[in-house]
């Protein structure tokens, strides 16, 4: 399938990604753009996120509550959840959001097959992927996989799949078995490991009481950015300003959540998550957590760029897994970098 596939024919077709058949939607709606009779300049600011609403997207709430979104011109936000049964992101960000929150790997899949979707910043400098496994017998190393038996979701798939191939490990020398979501099994010695997030799943098993150890995928020569706001190139072509606006709340968003990650967890366990039930204290280790993985400890950091060199690794490291893409193909960080420069403050202090 051609790399200059159009929109409508990409979801005409359908995609394939991590092995996966995803279907695309039967009817094609528009993405919401312009006012919607309230005197709005950008109408909704819809976005797909990548899971259920945890704190992995609480930059995404503050954003919405302290009312960014509406101050850069949306009328509001639509924050749709995503979840084991949820629609695949890139279809629904080319069928019927505006931005989503993907991973590298994913969003490299489905521009190898055709999607005009570009990646236009990333809030994690490290991605949250990980292996646990217990410790008492701990995976420390990524040598230390083979022989193992690793439970893998399939969201999480391709993340691992060119995690493998990157690292040069011997894939027939690592059972790889669906595991969609829970790692409990890891903790009764069904499997020896599992790909998670550090978090998430580690958050969660370490405050039930078991010894976790985590070694993260960044650390470890797979240094993938996480948590990947994409939009789709028509978007960016004649929705810039549209495209600038919404990350610039959602720079602001996270700003908060840096400064106080109790107030995002409040609100994410009282209100965005709360037909989810989630625990208060571990919920606060989680964002905690993710905040770990946003921060570089480098003077005025701009938060959701991506430097050049970080890309280059980024693409380097999906190659290994088979796709073969330019940091022109698969990143536009022109809206970013524009923000950043026209808004220096918009910098950590």
């Amino acid at each position: 399938m051609s790399s200059q596939l159009g929109r409508r024919a990409f979801l005409r077709h359908g995609l394939t990604v991590g092995g996966l058949a995803l279907a695309a939607p039967a009817v094609l709606t528009a993405c919401v753009s312009g006012g919607d009779g309230d005197g709005s300049r950008y109408g909704i600011a819809s976005q797909r996120l990548a899971w259920v609403k945890n704190t992995q997207f609480a930059g995404s709430y503050l954003a919405d509550r302290n009312g960014y979104y509406v101050q850069e011109g949306f009328s509001g936000a639509d924050l749709v959840s995503g979840g084991p049964t949820a629609p695949p992101i890139e279809s629904d960000v080319l069928s019927r959001t505006f931005t989503g929150v993907s991973q590298v790997p994913i969003v490299g899949s489905a521009v190898a097959k055709g999607a005009p979707l570009k990646i236009i910043g990333a809030v994690y400098a490290r991605n949250a992927n990980c292996i646990m496994s217990m410790g008492a017998s701990p995976i420390e190393t990524p040598q230390d996989l083979h022989g193992r038996t690793i439970g893998c979701s399939s969201s999480s798939e391709p993340v691992w799949r060119n995690f493998v191939a990157a690292l040069g490990l011997d894939a027939s020398r690592i059972t790889t078995v669906p595991v969609q979501g829970d790692p409990i099994g890891m903790t009764t010695g069904e499997i020896d490991g599992y790909v998670g997030f550090v978090n998430n799943q580690v958050v969660d098993l370490r405050g039930k009481g078991f010894d976790i150890h985590a070694m993260l995928l960044a650390d470890v020569g797979f240094p993938l950015v996480g948590q990947t706001y994409i939009t789709t190139q028509d978007v960016i072509d004649n929705d810039r300003e549209k495209v600038k606006a919404f990350l610039r709340a959602e720079i602001r968003g996270w700003k908060d959540v840096l400064a106080d990650p109790q107030y995002a967890t409040d609100l994410t366990v009282n209100d965005y998550g709360r037909t989810l039930g989630l625990d208060p204290r571990t919920t606060l280790e989680a964002c905690i957590a993710g905040n770990e993985l946003i921060r570089t400890g480098e003077p005025g950091q701009r938060v959701i760029d991506i430097s050049d060199a970080t890309v280059e690794a980024n693409v380097r490291a999906i190659a290994a897994g088979g796709l073969d893409l330019s940091p022109d193909t698969l990143f536009d960080l022109g809206p970013i970098r524009e923000v950043h420069r026209e808004d220096p403050a918009l910098a950590l202090a």
